[in-house]
């Protein structure tokens, strides 16, 4: 079979990739530029930029046009229950926190059926940002039941919130349901995350379970997806 000219660019483009040449966030060269040095035509030049931006090698806004694709520092497995803290340090980053708010609030009717309890039961609730080398990745807003954590018993524990309801409680995660959906930009998140307007965030909404199936921490968690990639692994039937 006969090598189109739109294979022999993406091939290039692909090379220059690997050798180092086209660095991940750079911006291509011109599309003029890449014609002349590969003898194809401009269009297609376009044709390959276009097929490389659906595979995901290349990235494109209408404000930068078309660059090579950054790479993603952090992975999460989506089939494991795995703290924040380990991806960040999986990859050889300080994982830190800063807290932005403490409350304790009357249960919506969608926290009481998310966590089993009976509505308007108190649930407490933490606002906050996990953080690698000091930069934010991940915001976090976690509801427990006020009955299994106070939000002065996490405070004055020195445990991960996990780690702080296991003490008070001896309840224990075995697993977590969780949903995933894109968010295209949410302002007030976005801005907690230094996410520009034309930056997506991945949200991770998880029911942590006992043994016993009982729920005992519901958690919103947003994910920075120019930092981020998740990861699963389906099995055959």
């Amino acid at each position: 079979m006969e090598l189109t000219s739109v294979y022999k660019v993406k091939e290039w483009m692909i090379q220059q990739i690997k050798d180092g040449k086209l660095q991940h966030g750079e911006p291509l060269p011109s599309n003029l530029a890449i014609a002349r040095t590969l003898n194809v035509k401009t269009d297609d030049v376009y044709d390959a930029v276009d097929e490389l931006i659906t595979e995901q090698v290349l990235s494109n806004n209408l404000e930068e046009g078309a660059r090579v694709k950054s790479l993603h520092p952090f992975y999460y497995p989506l089939g494991e229950v795995v703290s924040i803290s380990r991806m960040i340090e999986d990859q050889g980053y300080s994982a830190g926190t800063e807290y932005i708010s403490f409350d304790e609030k009357p249960a919506t009717s969608l926290d009481s059926k998310r966590l089993n309890i009976a509505d308007k039961a108190n649930v407490t609730i933490i606002e906050r940002v996990r953080t690698a080398n000091k930069k934010p990745v991940v915001y976090c807003l976690d509801k427990v039941p006020a009955s299994d954590l106070t939000c002065a018993q996490y405070q004055n524990s020195d445990e991960s919130l996990l780690g702080a309801i296991e003490a008070h409680t001896g309840k224990k995660v075995a697993y977590a349901d969780t949903e995933m959906e894109a968010i295209s930009y949410e302002p007030h998140i976005s801005d907690i995350l230094g996410a520009s307007p034309h930056e997506g965030l991945m949200l991770l909404k998880l029911v942590h379970y006992d043994k016993d199936d009982q729920p005992i921490l519901y958690s919103f968690n947003y994910f920075k997806s120019s930092l981020v990639k998740f990861k699963t692994v389906k099995n055959s039937l």
